[in-house]
């Protein structure tokens, strides 16, 4: 009688855990993982700390202060910033203060360049939360996150 109690609970646990929806990541829960994804990708291609030129390509569709916190979690390590963006207002302040706390040189290109972008490693921030699970190589020091 205890056997079949105890696989009924058995089955019961499975098919509640097949029922459960499947969780939706978010851009908030990998923001903390943004350096050491970051360190990896750098290594990865071999580029020294202190060549490290990083191009990030806004994601408009998230709030300015989103993607400003995942800035400000990058600027301990760099020496040179790119950010692409079509609302570079956005980023301005956070520019000045790079320069003056840092020394860091934040530059701000608009969407609509053509041409290849700047620096040696691209961390593109559009396709995010597409992605969360997924790292891949896009072309040469380019990576989608």
């Amino acid at each position: 009688m205890i056997w079949k109690k105890i696989l009924w609970f058995c089955r019961k646990k499975e098919e509640q855990a097949q029922e459960a929806p499947e969780e939706k990541k978010t851009f908030a829960e990998y923001t903390r993982y943004v350096p050491q994804i970051l360190t990896w990708f750098r290594r990865e291609k071999g580029i020294p700390k202190k060549d490290l030129k990083l191009t990030v390509i806004d994601d408009e569709e998230q709030p300015a202060w989103k993607v400003n916190g995942v800035l400000e979690l990058l600027i301990r390590d760099l020496n040179l910033l790119y950010v692409v963006t079509g609302r570079g207002e956005a980023f301005e302040e956070l520019a000045d203060e790079a320069y003056e706390e840092r020394g860091l040189l934040v530059l701000i290109q608009e969407h609509d360049r053509e041409g290849s972008l700047p620096g040696n490693l691209v961390l593109d921030l559009r396709d995010w939360e597409k992605h969360l699970d997924i790292i891949s190589e896009v072309g040469y020091n380019t990576v989608t996150i």
